[in-house]
């Protein structure tokens, strides 16, 4: 993980809410670090990803590649991968597993990065056996998918220019990336998208100089100025956040937050979902 994606994976300034709030109005980010831009995914790039992912499922199966567990089986058999490598493989990979879930679940930045470095010891420790693992595989229906869709993000969501219209290899540069490179940017991709994750996106929305720009729309449409279905699923996400702040505060029984809360996004946030459970609460009650 770069600083720059471990910096904002808590916001919890107005500075950073609103640099962030920016990237989502552009639909896209830039690193600072990598110099390159990420496209975010939009309601119309998830389709053609669904889609894709099908035409891959058609062609691994018309090119008669063996599942990987088919493929395990007929090694077992002939003795090139044991039951018992495998089951140390599997227990070396929850390990990693279980530590990258742990990782997400952390909203301090020193804990972050201790958890990032245990993270990529284990994974340094792990990779020789893994290469050959995969090595004594070959290709498979799940390796040939994967490797595909890896290819199909970096082609599609890194660029040079903050139009998106210059991708970050050309296809030139493309052919001679090593498989691990390409995958070390889909990587990237999903692990920057933590950065969206929706607490954050709460968090930004109820900034107030963000949120009274909302105020000053009627529909997603007239705020980004593009058709619902070509916004990105920050924009979306956004705006619906800003939907259910909308309807707190126009409630008669809303009281606006504290000043204190307003020097704390996090605070911020827990203000007005107690806010929004209380209104409920004794909305349900009239209706009784």
């Amino acid at each position: 993980m770069n600083e720059f994606i471990l910096e904002l994976q808590d916001i919890n300034s107005e500075d950073l809410a609103f640099l962030l709030f920016r990237h989502i109005l552009l639909g896209s980010s830039f690193d600072y670090q990598n110099k390159f831009y990420v496209k975010h995914n939009s309601l119309i790039e998830s389709t053609y990803i669904t889609e894709n992912n099908k035409i891959l499922e058609i062609d691994s199966k018309r090119r008669g590649l063996f599942s990987e567990k088919d493929k395990l089986i007929i090694l077992e058999k002939n003795g090139s991968w044991t039951k018992e490598e495998e089951e140390r493989y599997q227990e070396r990979f929850k390990r990693i597993t279980d530590l990258q879930i742990s990782k997400k679940k952390l909203v301090i930045p020193a804990q972050i990065k201790q958890a990032q470095i245990l993270f990529e010891q284990e994974m340094r420790d792990f990779s020789a056996f893994f290469i050959e693992r995969d090595n004594v595989l070959g290709l498979t229906l799940e390796s040939y998918v994967n490797t595909q869709t890896y290819q199909y993000y970096l082609k599609n969501f890194f660029f040079k220019d903050e139009a998106l219209t210059e991708r970050l290899f050309s296809d030139e540069d493309f052919e001679e990336l090593p498989q691990y490179e390409i995958k070390k940017y889909y990587d990237y991709y999903f692990e920057f998208q933590e950065v969206f994750n929706s607490r954050n996106l709460k968090k930004i929305t109820c900034c107030p100089f963000i949120l009274n720009t909302f105020f000053l729309s009627k529909t997603p449409v007239d705020f980004f100025g593009k058709n619902i279905s070509e916004l990105t699923l920050n924009q979306i996400s956004l705006y619906s956040n800003y939907l259910y702040y909308k309807n707190i505060t126009e409630s008669a029984d809303f009281k606006p937050p504290p000043q204190e809360c307003y020097n704390n996004l996090n605070k911020l946030v827990d203000y007005y979902d107690q806010q929004y459970s209380f209104i409920s609460s004794k909305n349900n009650s009239k209706k009784r």
